[in-house]
């Protein structure tokens, strides 16, 4: 087996038993972002010491370092504290026209189903699922199933029970010469995975900020492009309706002027400023930012070639490395896994999941080693 090290382990609370290969689920929170919430829980204990710039400051820290993660304009970011929840702020500014097929991948996350079913039966709309391909090859499927109905394609850039990729920048040229809007469920790969908004120029994308981004739950960022910044918020909280102060100025909140950004942060959720989430998304932001999503998306693929080579000796298969996500990996029986089998190699200190019912998901971070990889296969040997 190839030595591939982890400088980065000492980050997290993991020791040398235990090889979570889970990110897919959830990333780990690094010491620091830890250390960082624990300091904005002190803050708040000790209330008269939090300035009006507070709310403020690291927001906006937050958004400049998201933005340039993703390669767009600050302004265009808003806070979510989930992805359902974004998915609303963008349903709510999108509407169905002359065209009415929404155009949804089969086995989709729920966050990104339910709110266009809605929408379609509201507007008099359509869903229509992509069946997953019997090659894997999810892009050339969803350029199939376009038509001259399609309003919609709202996918992630890979699938999240196995890492079936879809190839944003190919998909997103196809729908722009057919005039078709693009929205992007990002949680799956965004913070390992290289992004460029920019260059795929979508409408809309939702990173819910817990698993790869390393951050902590109930909070996340969405891009939403200018043309919707004229759009409506699904919710009015007196951060979005009061400028940014200079200083510690507090606004007059008796006086209820009818101020609107001209930007995406008209869409941020009520209390987004608070003291011990915030700080701990940025120090996670901070260190996957300065790391680099190449150098991110490089190692997850290094180990993930060896669990393959391995792997597919014990008879398990897995997608083409051409139509797959590079950090992910599903593992798939040639029937259904196992009862217990996640269970059994918990038991094991390896910590995997499963999503659907023939596949395991592997998801290496920038935490694991070769070690990890080998207690793995080793567990694998020991309970098949």
């Amino acid at each position: 087996m190839k030595n591939i090290l982890s400088s980065y382990r000492e980050h997290f609370n993991l020791d040398e038993k235990t090889a979570y290969l889970n990110s897919a689920y959830m990333g780990l929170l690094p010491k620091k972002s830890i250390q960082k919430g624990l300091e904005g829980f002190e803050l708040k204990s000790k209330a008269w010491e939090i300035k009006w710039k507070d709310f403020y400051t690291k927001p906006e820290n937050i958004r400049n370092i998201f933005s340039n993660i993703i390669n767009s304009d600050s302004d265009s970011i808003f806070f979510t504290p989930s992805a359902s929840y974004a998915f609303a702020v963008f349903a709510k500014n999108f509407k169905l026209t002359n065209r009415k097929t929404i155009l949804l991948l089969e086995e989709e996350f729920p966050s990104n189903v339910w709110i266009w079913k809605k929408l379609a039966e509201e507007q008099n709309g359509k869903i229509k699922f992509v069946a997953r391909p019997s090659d894997d090859d999810w892009t050339t499927a969803i350029l199939e199933n376009l038509d001259d109905n399609t309003a919609l394609v709202s996918v992630p850039n890979c699938h999240w029970t196995d890492g079936g990729l879809i190839k944003l920048d190919l998909l997103s040229k196809a729908l722009k010469k057919q005039n078709i809007s693009l929205a992007i469920d990002g949680t799956q790969s965004v913070g390992v995975m290289p992004i460029d908004i920019k260059e795929i120029q979508p409408d809309f994308m939702v990173v819910s900020g817990y698993k790869w981004c390393l951050g902590p739950y109930s909070l996340g960022l969405a891009y939403i492009d200018s043309k919707y910044h004229s759009g409506e918020p699904i919710e009015h909280n007196w951060m979005a309706k009061f400028p940014i102060p200079n200083g510690d100025s507090v606004p007059d909140m008796t006086v209820y002027e009818d101020y609107n950004f001209d930007n995406a942060r008209k869409f941020d959720f009520g209390q987004r400023g608070n003291f011990h989430l915030i700080p701990a998304l940025e120090s996670s932001l901070k260190f996957i930012s300065k790391i680099g999503s190449k150098k991110l998306y490089n190692h997850s693929d290094k180990l993930n070639e060896e669990i393959i080579k391995y792997t597919s000796e014990m008879g398990f298969e897995s997608i083409k490395k051409e139509f797959r996500a590079k950090h992910y990996l599903g593992l798939r029986f040639k029937n259904q896994i196992p009862e217990n089998f996640v269970e059994n190699l918990a038991k094991e200190n390896v910590f995997i999941s499963a999503r659907g019912k023939k596949a395991i998901r592997v998801t290496p971070h920038i935490w694991n080693n070769s070690n990890d990889i080998e207690k793995f296969i080793n567990a694998l040997r020991k309970i098949m």
